[in-house]
């Protein structure tokens, strides 16, 4: 009889922990994927709109400036490494003073390691002389359908090429996924 009481007591112990709010039972899985963005500007971005208003003194964008752009997304440093998707999406000039030019960013990673393949969609604010910023995911397609998270990026270089500047910059997406 006691070892019965005992087994039922375990039991409903074992049960209340895995209904527990914020237990790991609970949680989405997430995974996080960690990339270099290769910004080939002079050659994948496309001015669309004209800045609606002239440059601040001592900056290079106006207001209102919209770009488009696809960019390569590669496992490491050097834009020859293995290349891992790309990132198309919408760049918007939404504040500049001379001390820093604040940009609306919409966009879609384009991503396939091997293992995890699928689109996430991200937006928000970034002040590039900020470091570091950080977006919204907001969903995906793929292993990421209906995914939600961040994605935190930060400048690694600038190299002057023959077309224009090669900007890399490191990101670490945390991605929960739907169950």
């Amino acid at each position: 009889m006691a070892l019965r009481k005992l087994l039922c007591v375990a039991l409903f112990v074992i049960a209340s922990a895995s209904l527990a709010p914020g237990g790991t039972a609970n949680e989405a899985p997430s995974v996080v994927l960690k990339f270099y963005l290769q910004q080939q500007f002079g050659v994948n971005e496309l001015g669309m709109v004209p800045a609606a208003r002239a440059p601040v003194q001592g900056t290079n964008t106006g207001f209102g400036q919209e770009v488009v752009y696809e960019f390569t997304v590669t496992a490491g440093k050097s834009p020859q490494s293995k290349v891992l998707g790309y990132v198309r999406g919408t760049a918007i000039v939404v504040n500049n003073t001379a001390a820093s030019t604040t940009f609306f960013v919409q966009n879609v990673i384009h991503y396939d390691n091997g293992n995890v393949r699928g689109t996430l969609s991200q937006q928000g604010e970034a002040i590039f002389s900020s470091v570091p910023w950080e977006y919204a995911i907001t969903g995906g397609t793929g292993v990421f359908r209906n995914a939600y998270g961040f994605n935190v990026g930060r400048f690694i270089s600038s190299t002057p090429t023959p077309n224009g500047n090669l900007i890399t910059t490191y990101y670490e997406a945390t991605v929960f996924l739907d169950r």
